[in-house]
């Protein structure tokens, strides 16, 4: 890269020596013909060189994995259960799932990284008008009665618990009727 800026730079001042040249009366008066030659490839090479000493091309990201898109966000039970949840007072509020909890709480002390925030909640009711959140919402399987999956799940209500906002949660082998849940999620919003 050096030995290219090198080269770069002496034919930057070729180009700017063979433009004071031309523009010499007496080189003027002794090769009128090649003058005008001589004036345009001097300015077209300091030109070149220029842009080339200056121009920086964006890098190319490496990724060191593969990417593809997901077919979809739910699976079919969450989906479904997200169709039920939008049944609920539909006028009044939105459903969104897959929140993550930074989008709908501020970590007000700065004593550590915000890496807790990252944890994804199923489901977000918000107002309809104001998009303020109100109450997530966890759909459960068998999975989360594993040991890590509990202490995540205690870290998430206790961050909701102390940001006041509402946590409720459904199992998936549990009594998922809609009276049911329509009665759970509208206490807890109306808490």
């Amino acid at each position: 890269m050096k030995f290219r800026k090198a080269i770069y730079i002496i034919f930057f001042f070729v180009g700017l020596t063979l433009f004071t040249f031309s523009l010499m009366p007496f080189f003027r008066n002794f090769h009128e013909d090649t003058f005008w030659i001589m004036t345009i490839v001097s300015v077209a090479l300091i030109i070149f060189c220029l842009f080339a000493l200056f121009y920086k091309p964006k890098e190319k990201i490496k990724l060191n994995a593969r990417y593809e898109r997901k077919g979809t966000m739910l699976s079919r039970p969450e989906y479904d259960f997200l169709m039920k949840l939008r049944e609920i007072a539909p006028d009044k509020y939105e459903v969104v799932p897959q929140v993550a909890l930074i989008n709908v709480i501020d970590k007000k002390t700065n004593t550590s990284y915000r890496n807790e925030l990252f944890r994804v909640c199923d489901y977000c009711f918000v107002d309809r008008d104001t998009f303020a959140p109100l109450l997530l919402v966890e759909l459960n399987d068998r999975s989360h009665l594993r040991a890590d999956r509990q202490d995540r799940d205690a870290k998430v209500a206790a961050i909701c618990a102390d940001a006041r906002l509402p946590l409720v949660t459904f199992w998936l082998d549990g009594d998922l009727s809609y009276p049911t849940v329509r009665r759970v999620v509208l206490k807890a919003i109306l808490k």
